[in-house]
């Protein structure tokens, strides 16, 4: 995904207050030597304005510069690292996500600058009275640079077990759910799927949304892996009418 890249001792001591990282050789110009650069890849709330400092950068992004390319565990009772990525619930039959942004930046020792830039979020609409299924919504636009990149997306359906760590639907009961799937994701893109007929249990979506550049890169998440992954709300699943809870884990 990544040009390879050589460390350099000037470069290192450069950015040591903030953190080392493997950098492309550096080039000279009639002379001058160019800044040394890496390119990162990652998701933020904030999109990256024109030149940001690489200290502002999250902290997922600065273990990538930093060529620390072992895998985080974010701490969440969340199957594989999903989280409630913000957002609201604006009845009791709909959740969007805050938006997220993959955001592909070429970084010097100091600054970085933005490449390309996607908006991304997510909505879940539980259909209510007897119906067990949800309906989710992709949202993947450009924000900045080319308008060219993919998006895929994986999805599982979660169970919110109270004094226990969550489950899949797909290993905790077979009652019709439907679990894993996946496929090509564009922009206000729908997909249905049962959470199954259990009564009184909490259920939740989980949605990997996987975002490729135009030259081929990935985001990369919190966790060190490809792709932003949200949690939905908590859904109380009832005989009768099904909707959103009142409240919700988060996957924190």
């Amino acid at each position: 995904m990544l040009l390879s890249h050589v460390r350099t001792a000037a470069f290192v001591a450069s950015v040591a207050a903030v953190s080392g990282f493997t950098v492309d050789a550096p080039v000279r110009v009639h002379g001058i030597q160019a800044p040394e650069t890496r390119t990162v890849a990652y998701f933020s709330y904030e999109p990256l304005a024109a030149a940001n400092p690489v200290s502002d950068l999250p902290a997922s992004a600065r273990r990538q510069l930093a060529a620390q390319d072992d895998v985080v565990v974010p701490r969440t009772g969340t199957p594989d690292g999903y989280k409630l990525r913000r957002g609201t619930a604006s009845t009791d039959y709909v959740y969007k996500s805050a938006d997220v942004y993959a955001i592909e930046a070429s970084c010097d020792p100091s600054t970085c600058h933005p490449v390309q830039q996607v908006k991304l979020a997510i909505k879940e609409y539980v259909r209510g009275r007897t119906s067990k299924n949800w309906e989710i919504t992709f949202y993947g636009s450009r924000e900045t640079g080319s308008s060219h990149f993919n998006m895929d997306y994986t999805y599982e359906c979660g169970v919110n077990l109270s004094h226990a760590p969550d489950e899949t639907c797909s290993t905790w009961k077979h009652d019709g759910a439907q679990g894993h799937g996946s496929g090509v994701a564009v922009n206000k893109q729908k997909i249905v799927k049962n959470f199954g007929r259990t009564p009184v249990v909490t259920k939740f979506p989980m949605t990997n949304l996987l975002v490729t550049f135009a030259d081929g890169s990935e985001a990369k998440g919190d966790d060190g892996k490809p792709g932003e992954k949200f949690r939905g709300w908590d859904v109380c699943v009832t005989n009768t009418t099904t909707k959103l809870c009142h409240s919700t884990g988060d996957g924190s």
